[in-house]
């Protein structure tokens, strides 16, 4: 008989009390009895802590499915204990991915490996580390590259799957360029999905009668919607080109809302699919629009179709009845398009009639996508001559997204997908190759398993195929290799000097000189100075501050100023940096140094040079 005193409560009650109790505590609490045994394996029991302890979850869990199932269908309970041992094991490759630099690349893929069944686990380490943890800069850092290559990985799965000619939705074509831009922050492809339901919900709530409505009326209620919550469009068409206006999760939850038409028209399409609406992106050159298509039943007005009414073939190149077809444009306006405003225009842009049909009609995800390709490509270019001009205050400025990582996201999309002759998609893959691996080696080498996985195979036969092969295997070798140590000489400070201001004590010596980015474009590197707010580096001399360098690579204290970590605003270029090292010459490639005057400066090459 069971002599424990929980044997003398009731099944209510120990259901009662097991609510409270965390993973851990329920693991105890079923084995202070029979009875308390069996309530706490019960499958709800664990289905409620597998939704409370993870938010995020591998898409071969079909954890949307499940859901929909009773709780007894599913095992939560062995599916909460997977998931706790890939916590333990990810947790310590993490551990030891800290202690050293050997093998760091490979711990790294292996915990990326396990996708989003541990983005719980590394968004943790990010936000809990405490401030004052010894290695807080460390854990932050390499916890987010890790994520980050989770969401590399998950947006280049999405553009093959499109590639390939498989089912891939518009949000998710589009959303994968966020997933490069994401950095831990909220805008994942299933944030997205959510702010997406919930707004059409909302459209729902808004108007009870929203389903009885014709399709034309309900295409102008969501755009209508859409516009009073500011969700699409630009008020300030000056920065019709910022960078953040190409990202939808950008549109959908950061301050000001503000989108390209291209992201305007998919987040409209987004919500109109969930209301029952038909509505497609169109090929309309400049400017694109929503096409929405009345169903086989009905017009676009809501009147019966006669049964008779033969279905327009694919190839029809006739215009459309405007029963059938009409046109929006949610980026200016809440009210349908007439098609012969959009004919005028086409007219006066110079289309050929015979283009015309082709720009009114709803395009595929692959274009869709490679035009946004394109758009990131001008983005970026004016962000960074932005850049130059100065740094907006953070605090007032809305969130800009990481240039490099967006710049990456195009180098990415643009190798992946393109036109389907295999002749014309090598060219191109072989035209973005340098640039790709180049910006992959400077910016994001958490990235080998990546690299290794897609392009290799997109180019076997090719001669660029054993010079991956090459750089893989080198890159591996090194990353297994012990680092050779790096001494500094006794009497060196880490400190690095220049010209700043905002609370640093300006050198003596003219303001220093500073180096682009470390990958700026493809091309020759750039010789603008200021960063392009991409977290790149940005390499600055040292002032005359008090002392010359040494001689034979030693360098006196005197010269070597300001602390590593230091936050500064440059007062010739204007923009703002942390310093993060300095080496004790300019180690440049000789090109750079000839294109940037380096042996014309005071001391020329042979003095201290800061990172930042």
């Amino acid at each position: 008989m069971d002599a424990s005193p929980f044997a003398k409560l009731p099944d209510e009650l120990l259901e009662a009390i097991i609510l409270y109790l965390g993973p851990t505590s329920t693991t105890s609490f079923a084995l202070a009895c029979r009875r308390s045994s069996q309530i706490a394996h019960e499958p709800q029991v664990w289905h409620r802590h597998c939704l409370a302890e993870y938010r995020y979850w591998q898409p071969h869990h079909d954890l949307k499915e499940k859901l929909s199932l009773p709780p007894a269908q599913t095992p939560w309970r062995q599916l909460f204990a997977q998931r706790r041992r890939i916590d333990a094991e990810a947790a310590d490759l993490f551990e030891a991915l800290l202690l050293t630099q050997q093998e760091r690349y490979a711990r790294m893929e292996r915990i990326a490996n396990w996708g989003y069944d541990v983005k719980d686990l590394l968004l943790g380490i990010v936000d809990g580390t405490p401030d004052d943890a010894e290695d807080v800069l460390a854990r932050r850092y390499h916890a987010n590259a890790i994520l980050g290559s989770i969401h590399r990985m998950t947006a280049v799965e999405k553009w093959m799957r499109l590639q390939r000619q498989q089912m891939v939705r518009l949000e998710e074509v589009l959303g994968a360029y966020d997933l490069f831009v994401l950095a831990g922050r909220r805008g994942d492809l299933s944030d997205i999905d959510r702010e997406f339901d919930r707004i059409a919900e909302n459209i729902r709530l808004r108007d009870p009668d929203f389903d009885q409505l014709s399709v034309r009326r309900k295409a102008e209620q969501i755009a209508k919607y859409l516009r009073s919550e500011k969700l699409v469009g630009n008020p300030n068409e000056e920065n019709y080109h910022a960078l953040r206006n190409n990202f939808i999760s950008m549109a959908l939850f950061e301050e000001p809302h503000t989108s390209l038409p291209l992201q305007s028209v998919a987040i409209y399409c987004a919500i109109a699919r969930r209301l029952g609406v038909n509505a497609r992106p169109s090929n309309y050159p400049h400017h694109v629009h929503a096409v929405i298509e009345a169903p086989s039943t009905h017009t676009l007005d809501g009147k019966p179709r006669p049964i008779t009414h033969p279905p327009r073939p694919d190839n029809d190149d006739q215009p459309p009845d405007e029963t059938e077809v009409m046109h929006m444009d949610p980026w200016r306006s809440s009210t349908e398009t007439p098609r012969s405003d959009l004919l005028t225009r086409l007219i006066q842009m110079g289309i050929p009639a015979s283009h015309h049909q082709h720009c009114l009609a709803a395009t595929s995800n692959l274009e869709i996508a490679l035009r946004t390709g394109r758009n990131l490509m001008n983005s970026v270019s004016e962000a960074r001559d932005l850049a130059h001009t100065g740094v907006p205050n953070p605090s007032t400025s809305p969130p800009v997204p990481d240039i490099d990582a967006a710049w990456y996201s195009m180098l990415w999309s643009m190798f992946i997908l393109g036109e389907s002759s295999a002749a014309s998609a090598l060219h191109r893959r072989r035209q973005i190759l340098p640039y790709l691996i180049e910006h992959y080696q400077a910016h994001f080498p958490e990235d080998l398993g990546l690299i290794e996985r897609i392009v290799p195979p997109l180019l076997e036969g090719q001669r660029e195929w054993h010079v991956l092969l090459h750089l893989i295997t080198t890159a591996r070798k090194a990353d297994r290799n012990k680092r050779a140590p790096y001494y500094r000489r006794a009497g060196i400070r880490e400190r690095v000097d220049g010209d700043v201001e905002e609370g640093l004590e300006k050198g003596d010596g003219e303001s220093s000189s500073a180096s682009a980015s470390s990958s700026p474009a493809p091309g020759p590197q750039n010789p603008v100075p200021p960063p392009t707010g991409s977290g790149g580096r940005v390499r600055g001399r040292s002032d005359d501050a008090g002392g010359g360098g040494g001689v034979d690579g030693v360098v006196d204290s005197a010269a070597v100023t300001w602390k590593i970590g230091t936050y500064f605003r440059h007062k010739r270029y204007r923009y703002a940096g942390i310093v993060i090292g300095w080496d004790t010459s300019c180690g440049a490639e000789p090109a750079w140094i000839e294109q940037m005057r380096v042996d014309d400066l005071p001391r020329g090459r042979h003095q201290p040079f800061f990172n930042v």
